[in-house]
């Protein structure tokens, strides 16, 4: 294809062109010789019609928690069986990322099937997911008119949040799955708590016999376990953190690194675990069991950006719960509840039987305001939240996290709500 250059050529001789018809000028005519024999001394020592690139490139990590450096290494070979003396290689980077140590744009000369490798490395960047590329690889002529040009489609650098190691939460769900667990169910069957006593029934296994109850009533009973499974739970992570600007980051990274937490928590006791991306960034994942579903869920969190939604939360929450759980199953929601209209969501959840559990990243105010106005809308705002706080305390099981305040003494403390069934 042409270049910029050879475009310019072009125009200029269009112009020529078109005022020596004009004005009959043939001497003005004659000025697009010279220009014409570029072209054609381009031609003569231009580019081979079988310029052919191979590009490749591997970025190591491709997922990390950001605390290595990234390493991009860029291969290329030249099919073309003839050799390119000024290949321009440029890998597109976002303007927050600088190489410290090679570059992401250099220009190399290739022989014919010759390969070439290429190595630059730069620091993690923040949470998110972070594109490396397009490689753009562009070979010209000697005079700079013809250009042939290949494209190697971006990479991903997914920058993961590190979940916190936390323990210790209690959930009481309605709803409990066949598959073995940490909660118990109520019942009896395979667990560690003490149920009931029954009397021994041949095949039963001698190892449960309670000696002391066989001698107090005369013939052989067994201790009987509370049965331990696990439940359907989804996580619901609202992105709204319209506070204060100078502290909503703080706040939003928070609620992300707590979403991460209760999932790899969750999924560590055998919990069939989903997660729901509530705001700017929308995103569904599917109930599921294992590593693989906390790397899915992790990689979706790794996308979250503050920011409201178009839909209300609560409306989204009660909405989704429905079609991905099933009937009486776990909802957590991690929010900064500073939308007080999400609380009709979570009530309709407890009306329709599932039980539900808010994380909620504790605001902490400015240390200075601007003006009085100011230091009273806050105040108000403060207070708005905290009769939300005591209304879904009612009917949810409510945690309240502090900065500076490790989030599993806060799991441990919690009060699990056990309401029967609210009216209609």
């Amino acid at each position: 294809m042409f270049t910029p250059k050879a475009a310019a050529y072009f125009g200029l001789c269009t112009v020529l062109l078109t005022l020596a018809l004009t004005f009959q000028d043939w001497q003005l005519a004659a000025l697009i010789l010279p220009i014409a024999s570029v072209f054609f001394l381009s031609n003569l020592s231009g580019l081979p019609e079988n310029v052919r690139v191979i590009l490749n490139r591997n970025v190591e990590p491709s997922e990390s928690f950001g605390e290595e450096d990234v390493r991009v290494e860029l291969h290329l070979e030249n099919r073309s069986g003839a050799r390119i003396g000024n290949l321009e290689v440029h890998d597109v980077l976002p303007a927050n990322v600088k190489p410290d140590k090679g570059s992401n744009s250099v220009h190399v000369a290739l022989d014919a099937n010759a390969n070439e490798k290429l190595v630059y490395k730069f620091p993690s960047p923040p949470r998110g997911h972070t594109p490396v590329g397009p490689l753009l690889v562009r070979a010209r002529d000697p005079l700079g008119l013809y250009m042939v040009e290949e494209k190697l489609d971006p990479d991903t650098v997914a920058v993961l949040p590190r979940p916190e190691k936390v323990r210790g939460t209690e959930f009481r769900p309605r709803h409990l799955g066949p598959w073995p667990g940490t909660i118990p169910s109520r019942s009896t069957g395979h667990g560690s708590e003490f149920y009931s006593l029954r009397a021994y029934s041949s095949g039963d296994d001698p190892k449960r016999i309670n000696w002391k109850a066989t001698a107090r009533y005369g013939r052989l009973v067994l201790n009987e376990t509370e049965s331990e499974r696990v439940t359907d739970v989804m996580i619901v992570l609202d992105t709204d953190v319209a506070f204060y600007e100078s502290s909503e980051r703080e706040l939003f990274e928070r609620g992300v690194r707590a979403a991460a937490s209760m999932a790899s928590l969750l999924l560590r006791q055998g919990n069939r675990v989903g997660l729901v991306l509530q705001g700017i960034e929308r995103g569904i994942v599917r109930p599921g069991f294992g590593k693989r579903q906390e790397r899915r869920i992790l990689y979706m969190l790794a996308a979250a950006r503050p920011g409201s939604s178009v839909l209300p939360t609560g409306y989204v929450v009660s909405q989704l719960a429905r079609l991905l759980l099933p009937s009486r199953a776990q909802v957590v929601l991690v929010s900064s509840l500073l939308d007080s209209e999400v609380a009709f969501g979570i009530e309709q959840l407890t009306v329709d039987g599932y039980s539900v559990m808010v994380v909620t990243p504790t605001p902490t105010l400015p240390a200075d305001y601007e003006s009085q106005s100011e230091k009273l809308a806050f105040k108000i705002l403060m207070l708005e939240r905290e009769n939300l706080l005591l209304r879904l305390e009612r009917f949810c099981t409510l945690v309240q996290w502090p900065e500076d305040v490790p989030l599993s003494s806060r799991l441990r403390t919690a009060k699990v709500r056990r309401i029967r069934q609210l009216a209609r």
